[in-house]
């Protein structure tokens, strides 16, 4: 079993702290195998915020070769990213394969498509309708075979709404895509950061969600447990620990390495 963390952060994303070596070097104090730099991906004319400007990738990409040339040999660092899928950048997707040499890329809907042409933000959503929405839209990128694993796929449970037919359709569309596609998904450690709070469907995270994770469960979906680290004393904390306990209770597959695609 090796010790890996492929969801981790630096101060370009403009909300973390520590650069990217710094976090090698503290990965390799704890005792990782494998770490994964994946920070939020830019895109052309930064229409998004909380990440790198696009004119920040090359500096980006050269401090990640850098600490693999640092820990070569003693552990693997991996270059990555952790973006949203729209069909509309799907030339960008295969860009960043091509001609920028992403490793992996971990799909993260902050931002999606419903589906119509509109383009939503997760945080922003009125109710539970928009959750089918973003299921699709992670069914989609799957599709498409581009993504390694998917990044908190119950992100949109951070918001306070009764559990409804919405809820459970979204939760089936996103496990069965990840059966259909052989994609892991993640058990996100910093929602387990974040703690417990009261929802109206019970004391819980923000996400992961344990009725998500029911049927992941069922489903014999593996998971990934990551950090999603945006400080260094997040990189191994007692959120990451925790989380390898929910494991156990809530009957998970655990996969340790990702398959890069």
């Amino acid at each position: 079993m090796y010790k890996t963390n492929y969801h981790i952060h630096n101060e370009l994303c403009k909300h973390a702290m520590g650069t990217v070596m710094d976090y090698a070097d503290k990965a390799f104090e704890c005792g990782f195998d494998i770490i994964g730099m994946s920070d939020h991906a830019p895109f052309r004319g930064n229409p998004y915020g909380f990440r790198m400007d696009f004119e920040e990738f090359e500096e980006y990409i050269f401090q990640v070769k850098e600490a693999k040339r640092t820990y070569e040999k003693r552990m693997k660092v991996l270059l990555g990213l952790e973006i949203e899928y729209m069909a509309k950048h799907r030339a960008y997707y295969d860009e960043l394969r091509e001609k920028y040499n992403m490793e992996y890329l971990i799909l993260g809907q902050h931002f999606f498509d419903d589906g119509h042409g509109n383009e939503l933000y997760v945080y922003d959503l009125p109710d539970t309708t928009g959750y089918v929405d973003y299921a699709k839209s992670v069914e989609e990128a799957l599709g498409t075979g581009l993504f390694s694993m998917v990044a908190h796929p119950d992100l949109m449970f951070v918001h306070d709404f009764e559990w409804d037919y919405n809820c459970d359709k979204a939760c089936d569309i996103i496990v069965d895509a990840a059966v259909k596609y052989g994609v892991p998904l993640e058990l996100n450690a910093n929602g387990v950061r974040k703690g417990k709070s009261r929802f109206v469907d019970g004391d819980r995270y923000p996400y992961p969600h344990f009725k998500l994770f029911e049927k992941i469960s069922d489903a014999k979906v593996p998971v990934m447990i990551n950090s999603d680290c945006h400080q260094l004393k997040e990189l191994d904390d007692e959120a990451m620990k925790m989380s390898h306990e929910l494991v156990k209770e809530w009957n998970l597959i655990y996969q340790d390495v990702l398959e890069l695609r």
